[in-house]
């Protein structure tokens, strides 16, 4: 059973987990492409899940403005190259962080925890919402599983969404198909669901982000079927948008239409009317693209795993910082998701 704390009840002490020291938040990133006048505001706040195991703020020219660290046992940060999410939450200047199979975490500016939801079953994508609920999602699924969880801020869950006998059974043999190179019987592509949960090669959608719309819909991302679900509070499925190639990080454009992250080719499209648009063709060949959230003004905050990229609406890259420079091979899964913090 999850496990619940609010911080009355927990709070972990200095040496559990804290703010790292003045020199180090002095360390800097190299940013490669700025663009007065077309940047959005604020700063932008990560996971780095290979140089410390922490969340790092870093300002325009790449400068780290704070941090804290993930490392403590508490956090099972071993499983931070599993892909983490990060959410800023504006109204009390905290963090959300969701680290796969240990559970979600709300950290303040002391990094200290003033809430925690703990599960196995949480990877990828959780979110407050303007409830006070988290709605979060579970990649590692098996046909038993939930794919959408909402809990109460008292842990209790109050909704939830399973795929099971609502997605078209064939769609994971066309994803794998359009995709070429997954190996047999990895995860939706064969043996429908089959796997234990957690395993990385026996999840049966993978699951990896969940939207709670304003009109109460929730979006999920099912990336073994190269689906999104738009699904109403009932749990009946008013729409799937796809196929979209391994989809990451959906969400609806002011127009109503759906845009996300799509692997092969490596791009940022947007479906609505029937058409299919690229957004951000990626002519600088950042990859996984993983983030696509939406600025305010119109531009968009993507992840490279090495890169953490700003475009705007004409898909330009106005802003790219190198996160890993000099570390060797690529790094696949070092920034999985970045937020934009606008204070």
């Amino acid at each position: 059973m999850p496990a619940f704390s609010m911080a009355a009840a927990f709070l972990l002490s200095a040496g559990l987990a804290a703010v790292l020291t003045a020199p180090a938040a002095a360390q800097s990133y190299k940013v490669l492409t700025a663009v007065p006048g077309k940047m959005g505001g604020g700063t932008t706040a990560f996971i780095d899940a290979i140089q410390g195991r922490r969340i790092v703020e870093i300002d325009r020219s790449g400068k780290v403005v704070w941090q804290c660290s993930l490392a403590a046992a508490h956090f099972n940060s071993g499983e931070l190259r599993r892909g983490p999410d990060l959410e800023w939450i504006a109204a009390d200047d905290t963090f959300l962080v969701a680290i796969p199979m240990s559970g979600v975490f709300r950290v303040d500016r002391n990094c200290r925890v003033v809430w925690q939801y703990r599960s196995a079953k949480v990877s990828h994508d959780a979110d407050m919402l303007p409830n006070g609920n988290v709605l979060h999602t579970f990649a590692w699924d098996t046909q038993s599983d939930s794919q959408a969880v909402e809990v109460d801020p008292s842990g209790r869950i109050v909704w939830r969404w399973q795929a099971r006998g609502k997605v078209n059974p064939a769609w994971a043999g066309e994803a794998a198909a359009r995709e070429g190179d997954r190996a047999a019987g990895r995860g939706g592509g064969q043996g429908k669901g089959g796997g234990r949960g957690g395993e990385r090669d026996t999840d049966f959608t993978h699951a990896n982000a969940v939207v709670r719309l304003p009109d109460g819909d929730t979006l999920v991302s099912l990336r073994n079927f190269d689906r999104v679900a738009r699904v109403a509070p009932d749990g009946s499925v008013r729409q799937f948008y796809g196929p979209i190639n391994r989809v990451h990080d959906p969400s609806i454009l002011p127009d109503g239409s759906l845009i996300a992250a799509n692997h092969i080719p490596m791009t940022v499209v947007a479906l609505g009317g029937g058409q299919r648009r690229v957004v951000f063709a990626n002519k600088i060949d950042i990859k996984p693209i993983r983030t696509v959230e939406q600025l305010a003004g119109g531009n968009f905050l993507l992840t490279g795993g090495e890169d953490i990229v700003e475009i705007d609406a004409a898909g330009e890259v106005v802003w790219r910082v190198k996160i890993f420079t000099g570390l060797g091979a690529r790094i696949r899964d070092g920034v999985y998701k970045a937020v934009r913090v606008a204070k």
